[in-house]
């Protein structure tokens, strides 16, 4: 049973047991402060929402340790995510006890953080997500960075490359190197998909390539193969005759490197996350375009379907989209229907002016002169 007992000048001790049986306590100067701790508790293990105190204890670290461990997590996915929380989280938070955080540690955490509004969105929300789980796990009642104040991420329209940017970064690029300009531009492949692209992976007789795994290339260790993005990365992709001409050439030229890879190293190596990256800059200093990036050329592909008139469903199924996410990525660069749209409307006013003037042609009575 729960009770409270006086034990100094303003010092009361309210004591209960646990669901499973446990003595807790707890001191209060005030009794009516006690009484009121003793009441929520007792409401907290009838609506089945009790945390023992202990449990919070925890320390941020120490569960980040044991909450990582168990999660299947791709290799990229773990790679980012560890990244986030050893660089931002744990040097912030990782001794404080779970049950110490409240929602204006986090927020004022997260507005001193050197970064990008978009990668400080990413770090709260990973944060969240594991404070998600001690809820879960019983650690702590509530998340307390739930609906914290997050910075606003202005986000800028898709400008895709123009005909002569695109041409200036291939001519820039170096020759072995060009293959990719053709999977992006031409394919809408991602950095990792096209660096993942094996030669049994394009169908010349059907005009098609399969994107059914990526490159990963860790910090440490040998690239391997890993799966797409997500579940609707995993699709065929038409390819042009242009296309097949390119792909076919750079096959002739330079052959294809370990596992049949048309992207490699000079030798024959995988191409690596960083070594594009430092590929990639050199390209765009030459090009004179110092902001491009290499994922600019898949939004190149899907402005070129959209503009000329592909659907929208099917761009965004060779983009591995959902319809949804095509159009709030690239909507503004729909072909405007305005002419399209004065046709239309000029074209049922007119078959309804033919109509009503027929009908009352044969309803007028006649004329008499």
């Amino acid at each position: 049973m729960a009770s409270i007992d006086k034990v100094g000048p303003k010092k009361y001790r309210a004591r209960w047991r646990t669901p499973d049986g446990a003595s807790r306590s707890r001191t209060f100067e005030r009794r009516v402060d006690a009484e009121r701790h003793l009441t929520q508790v007792e409401g907290d293990k009838l609506r089945g929402s009790y945390v023992d105190p202990s449990a919070g204890k925890t320390t941020v670290a120490d569960y980040w340790t044991t909450w990582s461990e168990r999660q299947s997590w791709r290799a990229t996915t773990r790679m980012s995510t560890t990244s986030m929380f050893t660089c931002h989280v744990l040097p912030a938070f990782g001794r404080r006890p779970l049950n110490s955080l409240r929602r204006g540690d986090i927020e004022s955490w997260a507005a001193r953080l050197p970064l990008s509004a978009r990668t400080i969105n990413h770090a709260t929300q990973y944060f969240s997500t594991m404070l998600d789980a001690a809820v879960g796990d019983g650690l702590i009642a509530q998340n307390p960075a739930h609906r914290t104040k997050r910075p606003r991420i202005d986000s800028t329209p898709i400008v895709p490359f123009t005909p002569d940017e695109a041409a200036a970064l291939r001519e820039a690029a170096p020759v072995a190197f060009r293959v990719a300009l053709t999977l992006g531009l031409g394919a809408g492949l991602r950095q990792s998909e096209a660096t993942g692209l094996t030669v049994d992976r394009i169908d010349f007789l059907r005009r098609q390539l399969m994107v059914d795994r990526q490159l990963v290339s860790p910090k440490a260790g040998d690239c391997t193969f890993g799966p797409p993005k997500s579940a609707r990365s995993y699709r065929t992709v038409p390819l042009a005759d242009i296309v097949l001409a390119q792909l076919s050439a750079h096959l002739a030229e330079h052959g294809t490197g370990r596992d049949g890879l048309l992207l490699v190293c000079e030798d024959g190596r995988p191409i690596r996350r960083q070594r594009f990256g430092v590929i990639w800059r050199q390209i765009r200093e030459r090009a004179g375009l110092p902001r491009a990036r290499f994922h600019d050329t898949r939004h190149t592909f899907a402005s070129t379907l959209l503009s000329g008139g592909v659907s929208v469903p099917a761009t965004a199924e060779y983009l591995g989209h959902t319809p949804a996410e095509l159009l709030r990525t690239y909507a503004h660069l729909l072909p405007a229907d305005h002419d399209r749209a004065r046709a239309v409307v000029q074209t049922a006013f007119a078959s309804d002016r033919v109509t009503l003037v027929s009908q009352r042609a044969q309803t007028a009575p006649p004329q008499v002169h």
